[in-house]
């Protein structure tokens, strides 16, 4: 094909104006109707009847919007020779938007605005666009905006993406983070994919930056936990509603309709600040770093303080917060949700509160002799599996399956209220484990037992909030302490290429875990109870501590150092009973490398901890 062609006696082809996955786009002059066109190749691979249902997914999405003033038109789909589709589609001058320069703050919230009237429209009709990025998005002539290209439109509830990209196209620096880590497209993952949209139209870069060409693991590393950085200063007025538009939780933006009011009232000047508006959202600042996100959500939900997204680490005379389901899970009884009772059919059951970590109450199950079975109850960080639904609900509480593992000695179940209306980024989780022995029953028993476990659990939360520890963690635990405190930016350069700003934050902070961009290191602080044994081996002094750095704990190319606190009196009232610093380090490194690392972290946060 050559500029003058006429394409099937119709379009007279002038110029390329791009390249999509069937080939060449071209600008052609439509000499019936007297208008500019873009002609859109696509071809037919594979099976016939499967490629050409999914290839014609994507023009029988944009036909629903055709009278949309913010969605590109689709006038035609004509069949040629060679297996091959030509989608005739309004012509967009210059395409998509990451050709242009960068704008200023109030423009891109104009053009942001009528993208997000345009995808409110996708989801009211039950189609999610999943790609929403610069070059997905043009202007016409007149500057009016468009959304462009639907190749990756999913539809909500279906069992597959509208078109034949597969269900998980996305481009990761503009991808929400369910996105990223394989969830189900949700309407509010194009929220998130505008915002970062209109930082990138104002600053001319995504909110995560901009990596090398090699670097494309990184890349999708940032897109999956979220990572963001908004430029203040560059973005302006935008700032407020790029804030809640690019929040890590789905479930705390506002949906496209919101957007838009908000996006408009930024283009039109300085207005009030945001509030939160219907479905229990609230607006976060957005966090710096990966799970960051989830640690303000934590602080809201915990303090109860609509105003103030600040960690408190607290103290054991705070009140209870009764007005959600688990308030503070420093002084939440997890216990009150086991009853060894309901495991009493599959063997010998004890509860006992203290055989693992603050996050976790354990029913102890003894089949036989030789066999011993943990049923942990406990509060797990993050949001409910995407594509499970409930296989049973107890009042209003339903019982979601957690995805197989490859071990087939684990079997999990999560507890989520129905209505949603439970702490933002806590669940609680059911998790069954062959811990000594085997279990002659074979796994299928694992998944009985989390069944039969889940039930009197479920029951406790559907009668409402959990009843608070009695009496609590002593002032001088570990339970009141922050992990990622202990570590600031200086300490952690003990780990070469360590993202400072991007932790995972476990539940209250229990936990700390950062990555590195250097020979796949990464790096845990988190609380810990155990006894000291033998395996733990001799003891190094560091700042005052006996530390047991102990190599390939965990396993083959890591090092853990422990460093016992505080003794504590457990259910066997043992002397070697310690509320724990664990330190992990692990990575492509010389182990002996990484036990230098794990000590030196462990005397930095050493000094950080309260005097007992």
């Amino acid at each position: 094909m050559r500029p003058g062609d006429t394409f099937v006696g119709r379009y007279v082809l002038r110029e390329v104006v791009g390249t999509g996955r069937g080939g060449d786009v071209w600008l052609a002059h439509d000499t019936v109707v007297g208008q500019d066109v873009a002609l859109k190749p696509e071809l037919v691979e594979g099976d016939r009847e499967t490629a050409l249902r999914r290839l014609l997914g994507e023009p029988r999405a944009m036909a629903k919007f055709r009278d949309h003033p913010h969605v590109v038109t689709l006038f035609d789909v004509v069949e040629a020779p060679g297996d091959r589709y030509w989608f005739v589609m309004e012509y967009v001058p210059g395409r998509g938007l990451d050709r242009q320069p960068p704008m200023s703050p109030e423009r891109a919230a104009e053009i942001g605005a009528q993208l997000a009237d345009a995808l409110a429209a996708l989801h009211e009709a039950g189609v999610v666009h999943c790609d929403v990025k610069p070059a997905n998005t043009g202007l016409t002539r007149r500057g009016t905006a468009k959304l462009l290209d639907f190749g990756a439109a999913y539809r909500v509830g279906g069992a597959e993406t509208v078109t034949a990209n597969g269900p998980f196209s996305f481009t990761p620096d503009y991808a929400a983070p369910e996105l990223a880590r394989g969830q189900v497209p949700r309407p509010a993952s194009d929220v998130f994919g505008l915002g970062a949209t209109l930082h990138a139209l104002v600053t001319g870069s995504p909110p995560r930056g901009t990596e090398p060409d090699d670097d494309e693991g990184l890349t999708y590393w940032k897109a999956e936990q979220g990572f963001v950085e908004l430029d203040r200063d560059a973005v302006g007025p935008l700032h407020p509603v790029l804030t809640a538009m690019l929040q890590r939780d789905p479930r705390t933006r506002p949906d496209a309709a919101e957007a838009a009011r908000q996006l408009r009232a930024a283009a039109a000047g300085p207005g009030p600040a945001l509030a939160a508006t219907g479905n229990r959202r609230r607006w976060l600042p957005v966090a710096v770093g990966a799970a960051a996100a989830l640690a303000l959500v934590l602080s809201l939900v915990i303090s109860g303080d609509d105003g103030d997204a600040s960690q408190d680490t607290g103290s054991p005379a705070d009140p209870p917060d009764t007005r959600s389901l688990i308030g503070d899970p420093r002084t939440a009884d997890l216990c009150a949700l086991a009853d060894a009772d309901a495991l009493a059919p599959f063997g010998e059951a004890e509860v006992d509160p203290e055989y693992r970590n603050f996050d976790s109450c354990d029913v102890l199950v003894e089949p036989d002799a030789d066999t011993r079975i943990d049923v942990q109850i406990q509060f797990r960080p993050g949001l409910p599996p995407e594509t499970a639904t409930p296989s049973r609900t107890i009042g209003g509480i339903g019982v979601l399956p957690e995805p197989e593992e490859e071990d087939d000695e684990v079997c999990g179940r999560v507890l989520l209220p129905l209505d949603g209306g439970t702490d933002d980024g806590i669940l609680v989780r059911i998790r069954v484990q062959v811990e000594d022995g085997e279990l002659a029953a074979g796994p299928a028993t694992l998944c009985a037992m989390a069944d039969a476990a889940a039930v009197p659990a479920a029951e406790v939360l559907d009668r409402g909030p959990m009843r608070r520890r009695s009496p609590p963690y002593p002032e001088t635990s570990l339970a009141w302490a922050d992990a990622c405190a202990l570590l600031d930016a200086d300490s952690l350069a003990a780990v070469p290429g360590i993202m400072v700003n991007a932790p995972e934050v476990g539940v209250a902070n229990w936990t700390c875990k950062w990555s590195s961009t250097v020979d796949d290191l990464e790096t845990e602080l988190k609380f810990y109870r155990d006894e000291i044994t033998e395996e733990y081996r001799e003891p190094v002094s560091v700042g005052g501590h006996d530390v047991y750095v102990v190599p390939e704990r965990n396993d083959a190319g890591t090092c853990t150092a422990f460093l016992p606190y505080r003794r504590y009196g457990d259910r066997n009232s043992s002397a070697n009973a310690y509320e724990i610093l664990r330190v992990y380090v692990g990575g492509l490194r010389p182990v002996p490398e990484l036990c230098v690392m794990a000590r030196e972290l462990a005397a930095s946060a050493a000094e950080e901890l309260p005097p007992l």
